[in-house]
């Protein structure tokens, strides 16, 4: 966690700026005791004294601390962005930034492990009865721009709820939109001899991959200029189901 609850006023702060002797601490759900973890070659955060107390308490790379930080620093620079703050209990659900951009409440959700769809569809949908607008932002991988591209099966969840986009994030408020294009895979023409010597063959066409498929870049955006509020109505598709959702998506 990167932001906790101060004991001694009751104020919410983040790890970045805080040292152990402005402590003790608590986690903004559970109340429970976090202590502040510091280092040279780690991102400063909270961890829970008794992990088991908490269902927040999952341990997250330093990787996804980084990113999240890099965007909220950047929200709180860029006009038009108030209110912004760090892994916010919205309901049941806390999104690792969330702010009023322009004046719509976003959350900005960035998913970097592996995370299964339920867990996807139910805090779109928690989002969504709060009346809050969500982005579901990916880290960037160069893997995306080589001849071929095994999404995972959240990211294929994503490239349908967004219209056939999924948003990666490369650092600051900047983002690049790509879409899913089949991967057609070419079978070698091959030719052999049955039993009673008559010749054979077969192959020599394309087939569509089931794993692979094309990542098409698009556009790098500006998280708070080029994105806006969209209604998202239930949707049912290609192996996916999509519930009504408030999708905070590219203009």
């Amino acid at each position: 966690m990167l932001s906790a609850k101060r004991k001694s006023d009751s104020q919410t702060v983040t790890a970045y700026l805080s040292s152990k002797a402005h402590g003790p601490f608590i986690c903004l759900i559970c109340n429970e005791e976090v202590i502040l973890k510091t280092g040279t070659r780690r991102v400063n955060h909270f961890a829970h004294a008794n992990p088991i107390a908490c269902k927040f308490a999952e341990g997250e790379s330093d990787g996804h601390r980084q990113c999240k930080m890099e965007i909220y620093e950047a929200l709180l620079r860029a006009p038009g962005v108030t209110n912004v703050a760090l892994e916010r209990p919205l309901g049941s659900v806390r999104p690792d930034v969330s702010a009023y951009i322009y004046g719509v409440p976003v959350a900005i959700e960035v998913q970097i492990s592996s995370l299964s769809i339920e867990t996807i569809q139910r805090r779109t949908i928690e989002y969504a009865r709060n009346g809050i607008y969500v982005l579901w932002l990916l880290q960037w991988t160069p893997k995306l721009d080589s001849n071929r591209y095994a999404p995972r099966i959240w990211e294929k969840w994503i490239h349908a709820a967004y219209f056939g986009r999924v948003y990666y994030w490369t650092g600051g408020l900047s983002v690049v939109c790509y879409h899913f294009d089949p991967k057609f895979e070419s079978v070698p023409k091959t030719s052999w001899r049955s039993e009673d010597g008559e010749k054979m063959t077969g192959g020599g066409y394309s087939r569509r991959s089931k794993r692979y498929r094309m990542a098409v870049r698009g556009k790098t955006l500006n998280l708070v200029t080029d994105f806006g509020p969209r209604e998202r109505y239930w949707w049912q598709g290609k192996g996916f189901t999509v519930p009504d959702a408030k999708l905070f998506i590219q203009r």
